[in-house]
């Protein structure tokens, strides 16, 4: 019998163990290590006084059909916990104020958010030139050419903060938003990319397609918050996870690895998916295979801090209608932004209190997500009054903590990536799932490790059971 190991007990490896099993049942044996005392990775929740707060990640959209059916097949639909419609406003606060952003074009671009000269630059982007060359580009510079520098500080820049704890200036198009190159590659033009895209999705006979407001698909997560989830796994998987062993390093043998952990124990595996993340990855690689580990190593992380606050209703005086808001570096506050949890998910607060998650640190401010737990508070809370009314104290306060929180693809990623493809034909059965490679959200890491098992499945030769199998 074949033996697979999986290294990380976070969405990715879990994923990865789910798709082996399910489809290749008792065909092969999957052991999944995890070295800390839980699975779930940055993926948790706080659970007290009524209270929801989720330490990383508060979701997925539900626009990835293979992400629903991993839901589906683990038998937790009747555990999905939709956002609530009514949450779908964005705002950006600028000049002291929260803007809307509309997802109508004619409404957004009658919104004082950008200036008038602003505006007719972005109006005039149909009319702009597509780039020349096949060089990699970053996410600022590409909206600047594109819609203009107004527009990219106050629209891409808290984009990329919120989404990637990134430096807008820094991180890669091609790597972050692929789609956005293909747009206008292929159609010279985003306006015109919009509109063929909308044109297609009406033909389809979907109802959304994306737009200025942001992607596509509804927000999407559990009762008790996304760790409901990682409870799922753990509950249907037991048998197959180790938790609590660091594997220190991997070896290779004649016939496959072997994975030594931290007492110099080791067992062999006929493959090995490193679930890891990159800088894990890159210390058990190490005597290995140095160029491997060097290059994975080379994948920088941002470091960020959440900031989860639950008030009195009473005591914040905006409506907090909507889905929370993002701040541009221009206008002077720490905070990259702040969710107003207790609006998408009503559950995750208890009646008559709200919950607001603020994120603060991040590539174009580090130090902020290391300072201490009482300048954090001083820091959030000063920033927030202002903006939503806040005249009482929070009654509930969690904070958490990354070092290194978010992988950056910063410029020159998809070559590090083909590198990356490079050296591991050197060490066929080895493979690499998680945030750090193809994309940061958790439908990207459930997609990605569904690749990954097809293709330590191939490699295997393993055949697929005649059912569908679930322990």
């Amino acid at each position: 019998m074949k033996r697979i190991a999986i290294i990380g007990g976070g969405i990715s490896g879990l994923s990865a163990l789910h798709f082996l099993r399910r489809r290749f049942g008792d065909g092969c044996e999957v052991v999944l290590f995890e070295r800390e005392g839980r699975l779930g990775g940055t993926i948790g929740a706080d659970r007290s006084n009524g209270f929801v707060s989720d330490w990383g990640p508060n979701g997925f959209l539900d626009r990835v059909p293979l992400t629903l059916q991993m839901v589906h097949e683990l038998g937790a639909d009747d555990k999905l916990f939709p956002a609530r419609s009514a949450s779908g406003k964005r705002f950006i606060y600028r000049h002291g104020r929260l803007h809307e952003i509309s997802p109508s074009p004619p409404a957004f671009l009658r919104s004082p958010l950008l200036s008038v000269r602003g505006r007719l630059r972005l109006v005039g982007e149909p009319f702009i030139r597509k780039r020349r060359g096949d060089e990699d580009e970053s996410i600022f510079d590409f909206a600047v050419r594109r819609i203009g520098r107004e527009a990219a500080e106050t629209l891409i820049d808290p984009m990329v903060s919120g989404i990637f704890g990134g430096d807008a200036r820094a991180l890669s198009l091609q790597a972050c938003f692929p789609i956005m190159r293909e747009m206008e590659d292929k159609h010279g033009s985003l306006v015109r990319a919009l509109i063929a895209r909308k044109r297609a999705a009406a033909k389809a006979g979907h109802e959304k397609s994306p737009g200025p407001a942001g992607p596509a698909g509804h927000l999407t997560s559990f009762v008790n918050g996304l760790f409901t989830l990682i409870e799922v796994f753990a509950a249907t998987y037991r048998e197959h996870i180790v938790i609590g062993v660091e594997i220190e390093k991997i070896v290779k043998t004649e016939t496959g690895y072997r994975l030594v952990n931290a007492s110099g124990d080791g067992d062999r595996f006929d493959a090995v998916i490193c679930a890891a993340p990159a800088y894990v990855a890159s210390s058990v690689t190490a005597d290995l295979d140095n160029a491997l580990s060097h290059l994975l190593a080379e994948i920088p992380y941002a470091p960020i801090a959440v900031v989860c606050l639950g008030y009195r209703r009473q005591d914040v005086g905006h409506d907090l209608n909507g889905f929370g808001f993002l701040v541009p570096r221009s206008e002077g506050k720490r905070i990259l932004g702040s969710i107003w949890t207790s609006s998408i998910f009503p559950n995750q607060a208890p009646e008559g209190m709200v919950q607001l998650r603020t994120m603060i640190g991040g590539a174009t401010d580090p130090p902020a997500a290391g300072l201490a737990d009482d300048a954090l508070l001083d820091i959030v809370t000063n920033d927030l009054r202002p903006i939503v009314g806040i005249t009482g104290p929070p009654i509930y306060i969690r904070i958490f903590k990354y070092d290194r929180g978010i992988p950056q693809f910063v410029i020159g990623h998809p070559q590090r990536m083909q590198r990356l493809d490079d050296l591991l034909r050197n060490h066929p059965g080895l493979y690499f799932t998680g945030n750090a490679y193809k994309g940061v959200g958790l439908n990207d890491c459930v997609v990605r490790s569904e690749q990954i098992a097809s293709q330590a499945a191939d490699y295997l030769q393993l055949t697929p059971t005649s059912a569908n199998h679930l322990p």
